[in-house]
């Protein structure tokens, strides 16, 4: 059988003014597909999912589109406020839950990147 083996640290990048760090949660489902249009809890996914890096929480749908990146098997996602959007990736509810336009299948691969940006005073 073969075995996957993933790294995942949190990113810090620092600039003039400030700094911006990305938090990033990875999900790889080990349990049979999911359907479309199911909410998945990023951080505590449930059975059938291993789960690698840091929580990410999202305030609304308005900062999960304007501070995330979601990939599913390094490709980007299209993110959107929800369903009726049409896009491939939705919010669902406040905190970490989002939804997918498409089924996932075992061994698929989501990242969820959530960029902070910090400034720096003086």
């Amino acid at each position: 059988m073969a075995r996957l083996s993933l790294t995942c640290r949190q990113a810090v990048s620092t600039a003039s003014g400030g700094s911006i760090q990305v938090d990033k949660r990875v999900l790889v489902r080990t349990g049979g597909h999911i359907d479309a249009n199911t909410s998945i809890d990023i951080n505590s996914p449930g059975s059938g999912w291993a789960l690698l890096g840091v929580p990410v929480t999202f305030s609304g749908a308005a900062e999960f589109i304007e501070l995330t990146q979601v990939f599913r098997n390094g490709e980007i996602q299209l993110t959107a406020a929800s369903a009726s959007d049409d896009n491939d990736v939705y919010f669902v509810a406040a905190d970490s839950s989002i939804a997918f336009e498409m089924k996932l299948h075992t061994n698929d691969v989501v990242q969820v990147w959530k960029f902070t940006q910090t400034t720096s005073s003086g």
